[in-house]
């Protein structure tokens, strides 16, 4: 466990400020479309943890933000539990092992392959937001086709091990499974991954706890923040349809793009 003396105080009004704002504003994007997470542990980055520690440590948030969504959704009669009892077994199988991956990589291999994801994700949704938004509307007019293992269990073994071992930029990562591979509406997309994410993170955040990984104010604080935008964004979604849904998406990818070259 290396030495975390020198960070700011958890309790100084700014840095209170900073992880509330910034997840909330994360929160709102995770579960409107994505990206929120690009933001968020790089700023845990920024107030000192080091890399794998500020990954493992959003996963309170992401937790937060993912249960708000839910109850939301919930409420809502939008929950597709025969959809969820089909995604969900190679999902947390890919979720553990990319979780227990995360926890024998180094700092600076974790820094690595967080800029090449970084790098990956921003030359992607850079070059083909037009393109991605063609296959989004080409998608199937039923909420979700047959659904056969030799597509669903590679395609979410996949996406279970990079939210387990690296979580940001997660949300693309899974409406593209859902979307472009499995070829589930949207709407219905964009539910299910708060329902794989609500469901997969505690068995990764268990992992990284085990190893002493979590930093508990800073991702207590993030928790909060995300937990008020993931309400806000299932909210929105709710109210304002599919739509809405792919426009947001479509303007997060490119500011994301743009923030991710820079960062």
């Amino acid at each position: 466990m290396p030495d975390l003396t020198a960070l700011p105080a958890w309790t100084d009004p700014i840095v209170i400020g900073e992880l509330f704002g910034v997840g909330m504003l994360a929160g709102y994007l995770n579960v409107i479309a994505g990206g929120g997470s690009l933001l968020a542990v790089p700023l845990l980055i920024f107030l000192g943890l080091p890399e794998g520690i500020a990954n493992a440590t959003s996963r309170l948030a992401i937790f937060t933000q993912a249960a708000t969504a839910v109850t939301k959704y919930r409420s809502a009669g939008k929950l597709d539990w025969n959809l969820s009892r089909t995604l969900l077994p190679p999902t947390l199988i890919g979720a553990f092992i990319g979780a227990f991956v995360a926890t024998r990589v180094s700092d600076a291999l974790f820094r690595s392959i967080l800029a090449w994801v970084m790098i990956a994700c921003a030359s992607v949704v850079a070059a083909e937001p037009f393109l991605l938004g063609r296959r989004l509307r080409n998608s199937s007019p039923e909420p979700y086709p047959l659904l056969t293992p030799q597509k669903v269990w590679p395609t979410m073994l996949v996406v279970g091990f990079y939210g387990g071992m690296v979580q940001a930029g997660m949300g693309y990562v899974m409406l593209a499974g859902l979307v472009l591979v499995l070829s589930i509406r949207l709407a219905e997309a964009n539910v299910m991954k708060m329902v794989l994410v609500i469901t997969y993170t505690p068995l990764a955040l268990g992992v990284f706890i085990s190893k002493g990984m979590v930093h508990w104010p800073f991702g207590i604080l993030l928790a909060i923040g995300q937990g008020v935008g993931g309400w806000l964004g299932a909210t929105a979604a709710l109210k304002r349809g599919e739509g809405f849904v792919r426009a947001v998406l479509a303007v997060t990818v490119l500011l994301t793009a743009a923030k991710l070259l820079w960062f």
